[in-house]
């Protein structure tokens, strides 16, 4: 009986977290068949890091780009004009056998250099790496293994790794790595994707066990190598180049938010969802347009517009944990909105009732205050709350220093902990 690796398979499918719906056809046919041994093949890697002053990490990225290659593997380093003691540490790895270090001159063009270290490939697949990444253990062995069921597929495909950056954040849609056919190479002076030559549809497909570990946008390092100025500065002329491109506007709107005037901030996004349309492979872009508006309309304290873009978004992704997130916090805006309006009444009522109508629950209205007090309290103005609770205990109006002292309990051990974590 013919034996059948499907060992390889069930992992592929195991891991496989994300595909282009272009491909779904070819997927759950694979899915359906068995493979044999004699089908899957061995792939090469060429492994390629671009650096500009990366003193601080490149070591690292290197150490553990080579604890992962195998012995028919390349490492291909690209420095465009180190000033710090990059230079200084590639050096170290001159003398290996499968490392090649080149030097080429920057022109804000991110795609140019990615395309510089293409050519001088000359492995079955490429995979590229930042200099302020590293690769997870296993991650290259997991790679090859997907890479010959990929190739089983028969189309051309690009793979994306999953990026965990700082904080836990993973971003499993850039594409790094592809296939050297020398006919994919990467368009764009920043945020740079690859793209066939003869415009032909590219497929992705992007597995949770090829991890890269980064840091590069961790607020220090970001601030220190002014990212945001720079990639705003190169994502304008992408405009240029294809204005009816949704993705370069959106990432000019996401790398530049904060530093835009928030009426072409809003304008931009608005446009992005006009031109992304009901383009199916544009949906990314117009998912992620919307969800900025809702916040940029929260943040105006325009909850109508939020509302309506939540709908949209409802629509167009409604089991997406964003969804889920912006539905229930505008609800939570309207209810403190409603809070705020609660307190006005009340606190209208008892100017305008100099003499209180009695009522049964207190003839002085200390229920009004204790209700006043509640509301202040909800919306985190505790400095109000907890002076109106002051005034009733010194009135005799119940005892409340008890049900609070549980809270302070659990604020005092917080903050305790707090301190300790900062020693």
């Amino acid at each position: 009986m013919m034996k059948y690796d499907n060992d390889a398979k069930e992992k592929f499918f195991t891991n496989l977290k994300l595909y282009s719906s272009n491909i779904t056809e070819k997927i759950e046919s694979l899915r359906s068949h068995s493979i044999e041994p004699s089908q899957l093949k061995q792939f090469s890697l060429s492994v390629i890091v671009i650096c500009k002053d990366e003193e601080r990490c490149i070591e690292r990225c290197l150490n553990a780009i080579n604890r992962n290659i195998g012995v028919n593997d390349e490492v291909i380093i690209i420095d465009t004009g180190s000033t710090d003691h990059t230079l200084n540490i590639l050096n170290k790895y001159r003398a290996q056998s499968n490392f090649f270090i080149f030097e080429k001159e920057w022109n804000n063009d991110f795609a140019e250099i990615r395309n510089f270290g293409i050519h001088k490939a000359s492995k079955d697949w490429i995979v590229f790496i930042d200099a302020d990444e590293t690769v997870e253990n296993d991650s290259f062995a997991n790679l090859k293994s997907h890479l010959s069921i990929i190739d089983l597929l028969n189309v051309e495909a690009v793979c994306c790794p999953a990026i965990v950056n700082t904080g836990g954040h993973v971003v499993q849609t850039v594409r790094r790595i592809i296939p050297n056919c020398q006919s994919i190479f990467y368009f764009g002076a920043v945020h740079e994707e690859p793209r066939p030559d003869d415009h032909s549809e590219l497929f992705y497909l992007a597995f949770e066990d090829i991890v890269f570990h980064h840091d590069g946008y961790v607020e220090a390092v970001s601030t220190s190598k002014e990212k945001q100025k720079r990639n705003m500065a190169l994502l304008y002329p992408m405009i240029d180049k294809e204005p009816l491109s949704p993705r370069w506007h959106y990432l000019l709107c996401r790398d530049g938010k904060g530093a835009l005037n928030e009426d072409f901030y809003r304008d931009t996004l608005l446009k992005v969802i006009t031109l992304c349309g009901d383009d199916e492979l544009n949906k990314e872009y117009k998912v992620r347009a919307v969800s900025d508006l809702i916040e940029f309309y929260l943040g105006a304290g325009d909850i109508d517009q939020a509302a309506n873009n939540l709908e949209m978004l409802k629509e167009l992704a409604p089991h997406m944990t964003d969804t889920l997130y912006w539905d229930i916090l505008v609800q939570v805006i309207i209810f403190e909105y409603n809070y705020h309006q609660f307190i006005q009444r009340i606190i209208d009522y008892k100017k305008t009732h100099k003499e209180l109508d009695y009522g049964s629950l207190n003839s002085n209205g200390f229920h009004l205050d204790h209700l006043l007090s509640r509301l202040f309290f909800n919306i985190r103005e505790y400095g109000s709350s907890f002076a109106i609770l002051k005034k009733l205990e010194n009135a005799q109006y119940g005892e409340y220093k008890a049900q609070y002292e549980e809270l302070h309990k659990t604020l005092k051990n917080f903050l305790q902990a707090g301190e300790g974590n900062e020693k």
